[in-house]
């Protein structure tokens, strides 16, 4: 692959930001609204739904994401064998997809209210008529070509694109969306929202070589790729195994609202680690074709600065999210999720436990083809994910699927650092993080001590002034927030944390060349 690529890591990695801190944070604006419009029972009968969705949907992907922008990275320069590899991804994909919805509709029409799926005598799979429509997510992953257009580093045209299906999405939640009985339409148009977002990623494809039918493929052989996809899809299958399991089993084990206390939580959580792990889907692309070549000392390089990078986002998020969600809680979810404080609280460790197992799974292993060692980590994190789950929720319910979770993503971390202590020094990239660590734990003392010193006086003066709840504990968190960057990138700077000014000069210098071309 040639490496004068016409996109640089920096300014995709911009794109790819932009584009997942869009694709959460459009949820995020309407979760204080939802979560007050559905109350904790519909938002949990959501979540519970959607996270059965998740496993149909996952096998109807095939872990295409992941292997078609890994095999694309390294066919983007030759159109021929671009053509080729694009459309056979896609037809053994296709056929999947539909076996999936076909036994999707299937199962939730005659199967999904027989005894055996029954705890105690209540069903396991109510409201079949959510089921019904998160079918439609089933078809987004039918018509999902993400995969070309991350394997060319376009990103730019990911972001552009699908912006205002997000924005129409947000928009058509609050006009209809009105009382807790329209959780059915709250559902629809998610789920058409991803829909309607795949399907428009075609558009820009109909002139381009892929659909010129004069140009005969040679040697079309789909099924080719069914190993490959596979290898890759069996990590993320069991990856989802203690992601989505653990609403799952808070969902027999337990009841919805404590459902709706994780899946909330879990919701924050994952917007901080899009921002925290974006560069990853731009990494993946140039180390599969770094490894193409062999050049393992640019391999290091890149993969030192992700972990700097990642945690140097990461390890502020976590502390600040900590010192903070007593208060925020209460007013972004609503007074009824005060008991998802202590949830949050706990939860927000996973970040820096996942940011690092991000860059050596998803960043390393995958790229170099080491799919072995990254499924056997998984598969490690999802066995003790589902004994401590089943030892744990019954009890403690939301707060014990956290327990889980966060042991056993500590576990997947210590099997990766082992596995690859041979190739490249992973544990000595997270010592050398030390300075952003102690940043962030300044950080977090001074936002902790100032904040219970001054926050009822602060958020009463706000409401005197703007005569407005929402809003004026909105600014008052966001105050605590500022200070917490600004005594964050100050205790930095005075620690010489040298990744730091790489961010800043270089974050300036990509947007500034952006907008300077656009001139």
């Amino acid at each position: 692959m040639n490496l004068e690529t016409k996109n640089s890591l920096s300014k995709n990695y911009i794109y790819n930001l932009i584009y997942q801190v869009l694709v959460v944070i459009i949820p995020l604006i309407l979760i204080p609204y939802i979560s007050r419009t559905l109350q904790p029972t519909n938002v949990g009968v959501y979540s519970f739904a959607h996270s059965i969705t998740t496993y149909f949907s996952q096998f109807a992907l095939l872990g295409v994401n992941l292997y078609g922008t890994k095999i694309i990275s390294t066919k983007r320069d030759k159109p021929n064998e671009l053509k080729k590899n694009f459309w056979e991804i896609f037809v053994v994909k296709g056929i999947v997809a539909i076996t999936i919805i076909l036994l999707f509709y299937t199962f939730f029409t005659f199967l999904y209210d027989l005894p055996l799926f029954s705890v105690d005598g209540n069903l396991i799979f109510e409201h079949p008529e959510i089921y019904y429509i998160f079918g439609i997510i089933l078809f987004s992953n039918f018509i999902d070509i993400t995969y070309l257009y991350t394997g060319t580093e376009k990103f730019s045209s990911i972001v552009i694109r699908n912006s205002m299906i997000k924005i129409l999405t947000l928009i058509f939640v609050f006009v209809f969306v009105r009382k807790s009985e329209d959780l059915w339409v709250y559902a629809l148009i998610m789920a058409s929202g991803e829909l309607i977002g795949q399907a428009i990623l075609w558009f820009g494809l109909m002139k381009t070589p892929l659909f010129i039918k004069d140009e005969k493929i040679e040697g079309f052989h789909p099924f080719s790729h069914l190993k490959g996809l596979f290898t890759l899809f069996l990590p993320q299958a069991i990856i989802l195994l203690y992601t989505s399991l653990n609403v799952v089993m808070i969902g027999i084990l337990s009841n919805e609202q404590e459902v709706a206390f994780f899946d909330m939580s879990s919701k924050i959580i994952n917007t901080v680690l899009v921002i925290a792990t974006a560069l990853g889907t731009v990494v993946v692309p140039r180390i599969s074709a770094l490894f193409e070549e062999n050049d393992f000392e640019k391999i290091k390089d890149i993969l030192k600065k992700a972990i700097q990078i990642s945690t140097y986002l990461s390890f502020p998020m976590m502390f600040g999210l900590i010192a903070l969600s007593y208060e925020f809680v209460p007013w972004f979810f609503g007074n009824e999720f005060e008991p998802a404080i202590i949830v949050l609280s706990l939860y927000t460790i996973k970040v820096v436990f996942v940011t690092i197992t991000n860059v050596i799974g998803i960043q390393y292993l995958i790229p170099t083809n080491q799919n072995k060692k990254f499924t056997y980590s998984v598969l490690v994190g999802a066995v003790i994910n589902l004994i401590l789950n089943i030892i744990f929720i019954k009890n403690y319910g939301a707060v014990g699927a956290v327990i889980g979770s966060l042991i056993s993503e500590f576990g997947v971390l210590i099997y990766q650092l082992i596995s690859t202590k041979n190739e490249i020094p992973f544990a000595k990239y997270i010592m050398q993080t030390y300075k952003s660590l102690l940043s962030a734990l300044v950080m977090f003392g001074v936002v902790y001590f100032v904040k219970i010193s001054t926050y009822d006086t602060l958020l009463h003066f706000m409401m005197n002034i703007l005569k407005h709840d929402f809003i004026s504990g909105f600014i008052t968190l966001a105050l605590y927030a500022v200070l917490g960057i600004v005594v964050y990138v100050i205790t930095s700077q005075l620690l010489k944390n040298s990744i730091q000014k790489i961010i800043i000069t270089r974050s300036f210098d990509k947007i500034r060349g952006i907008f300077n071309k656009n001139d």
